[in-house]
């Protein structure tokens, strides 16, 4: 028996707003990119145990988009909850100093 999946508002939010972005940019880029987040969700039922980084948060980058899931185990009740799905691209062109 795998893992239970719970997505917590915030993550929820973060997904919507990603399909959005990249639908925008080209139709149907969107429905790819939450077709390879779904994927990953399955990995994480099945094998949750990835990269622990932030104490007890836990990451997945997603393969085909430049996102990463953070999320938490919890072993005795099998469950793993999304607590967000951040975006790890950087435009240094925004992220440079301006003097």
């Amino acid at each position: 028996m795998g893992f239970k999946i719970l997505i917590v508002k915030r993550a929820d939010l973060e997904i919507e707003e990603a399909v959005l972005y990249y639908e925008n940019i080209q139709k149907g880029l969107g429905k790819k990119f939450l077709l390879d987040y779904e994927d990953h969700l399955k990995t994480l039922r099945n094998i949750p145990f990835f990269e622990e980084k932030y104490n007890i948060v836990r990451l997945l980058p997603l393969k085909k988009f430049p996102y990463t899931i953070h999320f938490t185990i919890d072993e005795l009740e099998k469950i793993v909850s999304i607590q967000a799905v951040t975006c790890d691209y950087q435009n240094p062109e925004n992220t440079r100093l301006k003097l």
